[in-house]
């Protein structure tokens, strides 16, 4: 509803995002409000304006600005904009036609506020009935914040975890995970990651189902999805739980306000998001034109049988370092089975640079008691540190290590290879550990995983990625396993899990690539620790098995960054 008020001699405080609707009046001019000003309450005085030049028959002056003393006086150093409204004749009592009235309503983001802001109209109250109509309109002001109403730079889901429970079999259910980031530059692009948890085909042989990211309440351009499959050679029903993760990239948007949310969708079986993750997670990042980085998006569904490697169609990405002493951040997201209908089966995806391997690769394995089908969403973060100064190509590269068929990119709108170069600025990183070996039993550290990093300032927040292969209880049916992140040799509800059963009753081994994204805030600034964590404990209080980090990974890559 709008908000009315009735004026003489008196003065109005409102926020300056107040309430109301209004069809669009003449646009008069706008005030944008000074970054100090930004937060404070808008004020409005007005006062008598007497028979002369500049009204005939008298009127009233207006006056607003931002309350930057905060005392609750408009003084004359706040006032920022002055109009006037002329009475169309002479009364001496506020009958019909005599009363002056001011109309406020929500300005939206825009050509008249680039950040939105508040529409100040005018007018005199002709018909008595008194409410400011639109014909009755005489002046219109816009009070414009300096700032964004919503969070630019980057935007995160909340940190508390949901479980979206079972979704119904083909309908598309939103899962929970939704932010809204103000976009600030047209010609930026806004990077999507998602950090998760992905049960398909509950109890079923065959189970597939997909995760999508939408904005805006529809599909994004290009568009960011992908699906889980799972099925054995026996028919045994399946029940798995694996982390999930994606990265996507928008095509350059118009500056704006930008919504984004996740959806899933069971098509043979019923699906389940978050179970096992503590703190899935929805971020968006603004990519800045400016920033020195290049991507490809390119490349459909690509399979070999080939125990060397093979390239994979488009996935490439010419890139010129600018900066020696810089990092490279490589990120591939796509979908990798291997072993194909094997008990063990293996492969292998690595990203080369000018068509050398490098460390960027991972693996995938899938042993089950039965021959094997596993398609699953991944992504894979790399960092490069030195790398020379020029122009270098990216290409992703596949191995089929038992012979079995691997393939890229089914059931996928379409895979991801991005590079960036990172200032070594407030990053930290840890890359240098291989297998951790078998690790059973309550809470212990992984070894290697950890890192020291001095936080900057106070109210940072921390981007803490970790990239690795994880195997949950091995030896086990229907049994979780957990890794979490330990900051100062505390817990920080940074945690996923993997749940793996067949109704075979087979002990499962399934070696997956996991890139677990999340969220720490409010570190004081100085040194901390950070550590990745391994349990086996049953919510029953019982263990089984053992868990297994870094099989078949070049990078078991640890990663902070102190977002802007």
């Amino acid at each position: 509803m709008p908000s009315w008020v009735r004026s003489w001699g008196c003065v109005l405080g409102v926020l300056a995002m107040a309430c109301g609707s209004g069809s669009e009046p003449e646009v008069a001019e706008k005030a944008p409000v000074a970054p100090e000003e930004a937060q404070a309450k808008v004020l409005f005085r007005w006062s008598e304006v007497l028979p002369g030049e500049q009204c005939a028959a008298g009127g009233t002056t207006v006056e607003s600005g931002a309350d930057v003393n905060g005392d609750g006086t408009l003084d004359d150093a706040e006032v920022t904009q002055t109009s006037s409204s002329c009475h169309g004749a002479i009364h001496t009592e506020a009958v019909e036609g005599t009363q002056v009235l001011l109309r406020l309503d929500p300005e939206p983001t825009g050509v008249n506020c680039t950040y939105g802001g508040t529409k100040v109209r005018n007018g005199i109250d002709n018909n008595g009935n008194g409410t400011l109509e639109v014909d009755e309109v005489v002046q219109t002001q816009f009070v414009c914040s300096s700032v964004p109403p919503y969070p630019s730079n980057w935007a995160a889901s909340s940190l508390t975890g949901i479980e979206s429970g079972l979704t119904p079999v083909g309908v598309w259910i939103p899962t929970g995970r939704k932010t809204t980031i103000f976009k600030t530059n047209s010609a930026s692009r806004l990077k999507i990651t998602v950090s998760d948890n992905f049960m398909t085909g509950q109890y079923v042989n065959g189970g597939y189902g997909r995760y999508e990211v939408r904005m805006n309440g529809g599909r994004m351009t290009p568009a960011c999805h992908q699906a889980q499959y799972s099925a054995n050679t026996s028919g045994w029903a399946n029940d798995y739980h694996f982390p999930f993760s994606t990265v996507c990239l928008t095509e350059s948007l118009p500056a704006g306000l930008y919504e984004f949310d996740t959806w899933a969708y069971g098509d043979i079986g019923q699906a389940m998001v978050g179970h096992g993750a503590s703190q899935p997670l929805l971020i968006v990042e603004e990519v800045q034109s400016t920033s020195n980085y290049g991507y490809s998006n390119t490349g459909g569904d690509f399979s070999t049988a080939s125990a060397s490697f093979q390239r994979v169609p488009g996935r490439s990405v010419s890139f010129t370092k600018q900066i020696q002493g810089t990092l490279l951040k490589v990120t591939l997201a796509d979908t990798l089975r291997t072993g194909y209908n094997q008990d063990g089966g293996s492969g292998t995806v690595m990203v080369r640079l000018d068509g050398i391997d490098t460390n960027c690769y991972t693996g995938q394995y899938d042993a089950q008691g039965t021959g094997g089908d596993f398609y699953n969403p991944f992504v894979m973060t790399c960092v490069l540190p030195n790398v020379p100064v020029g122009v270098h190509e990216f290409s992703v590269w596949l191995r089929a290590d038992s012979g079995g068929g691997a393939r890229l990119g089914w059931s996928r709108s379409s895979p991801l290879l991005m590079v960036e170069e990172v200032i070594n600025q407030n990053v930290s990183y840890s890359t240098a550990y291989g297998p951790s070996g078998e690790l059973g039993g309550d809470w212990s550290g992984v070894g290697g995983r950890w890192l020291s990093h001095t936080v900057s300032l106070s109210g940072k927040t921390l981007r803490v990625t970790y990239s690795d292969t994880f195997r949950a209880a091995s030896g086990c049916n229907g049994r979780w396993g957990y890794f979490q992140l330990y900051v100062d040799n505390q817990p920080v509800a940074c945690s996923n899990g993997q749940y793996a059963y067949n109704a075979g009753g087979a002990a499962q081994n399934h070696h997956h690539p996991v890139n677990h994204v999340c969220l720490v805030r409010n570190l004081a600034p100085g040194p901390h620790t950070f550590a990745v964590w391994s349990s086996t404990r049953q919510l029953d209080g019982t263990t089984c098995g053992t868990n297994y980090f870094g099989r078949s990974r070049g990078q078991s890559l640890l990663m902070l960054e102190e977002l802007p």
